[in-house]
């Protein structure tokens, strides 16, 4: 535990400056999170399928470019040109890998896709949020990190039904009702603190700032699982142990990963409406 809190607290320190600032800054620290999530899910599914390096620093360097497309949609205001050139090239070089590489088959292909593009969109579009607002950062790490803590909490003390079990037999659905409560709690109290109207293109009120953090918080918990069926399907407790007492970047991250991206889909949506 000693462990867990010290890493969470070099953790905030090495990340908030990041988010508060934003631009470059940020823009490279979350490339070197993407390809970083994309090294531990190739060394994932590295475990049942060995692939050569080759493989695996085509993955990097695909990561880092699908990464740049959508980051870059944002801060320079490219063109959708510029996105689509991303997956074009990750079309490519995923085709030259079948080609020249006698081990790359489907299997290989999906988790090719998955170990690519999943993190390097999602970062790309946490990117995106902060460059709408830096409280829409906040506002979206409140209710993973609320979720997270809570959901523990609760479970602990009054899980009864298992929500996942199959996935994540720890899960309790009282863990995760009273995960979303809390974060409604929190979150509502740093929107009103802060004064925030709008997260992303999304103006909010009262009523639809709850009902966003609860779908959110949801979100957030389905990301959880969505990761922890990834590790249950190999027999692996952690992506890495990059953080001590924490796991590697997709343990970390998972939650918040599943849910931003979920809310700049909806949050481009609105734009387009």
């Amino acid at each position: 535990m000693k462990t867990r809190v010290i890493t969470g607290i070099l953790l905030a320190a090495f990340f908030v400056p990041p988010f508060v600032v934003g631009s470059w800054y940020l823009m490279a620290i979350l490339l070197l999170l993407s390809v970083v999530a994309t090294y531990e899910l190739f060394q994932m599914y590295n475990v049942q399928r060995p692939l050569p390096k080759v493989v695996l620093i085509s993955e990097l360097l695909m990561s880092a470019i699908m990464y740049w497309s959508v980051s870059g949609y944002f801060m320079f205001q490219y063109a959708l040109e510029w996105a689509f050139m991303g997956v074009a090239l990750v079309l490519v070089i995923g085709s030259l890998l079948m080609v020249f590489v006698d081990e790359f088959d489907g299997h290989a292909v999906g988790d090719m896709l998955m170990s690519v593009l999943y993190p390097s969109i999602a970062f790309g579009a946490i990117y995106g949020l902060r460059d709408y607002s830096v409280h829409n950062i906040g506002f979206l790490f409140m209710i993973t990190i609320s979720t997270d803590v809570f959901a523990y909490i609760v479970g602990i003390r009054y899980g009864k039904h298992r929500l996942a079990i199959k996935i994540s037999p720890k899960k309790s659905i009282e863990g995760s009702i009273g995960g979303a409560v809390f974060a409604v709690l929190f979150t509502m109290l740093y929107l009103w603190g802060f004064g925030v109207e709008n997260v992303g293109a999304i103006t909010i009120n009262w009523w639809s700032s709850i009902l966003l953090i609860l779908v959110i918080s949801s979100l957030g918990q389905i990301g959880d699982l969505v990761a922890s069926k990834m590790k249950r399907s190999v027999g692996i407790k952690d992506f890495s142990n990059i953080f001590p007492g924490h796991g590697g970047v997709m343990d970390r991250f998972d939650s918040v990963l599943f849910a931003g991206l979920i809310v700049m889909i909806i949050s481009q949506v609105v734009t387009l409406l």
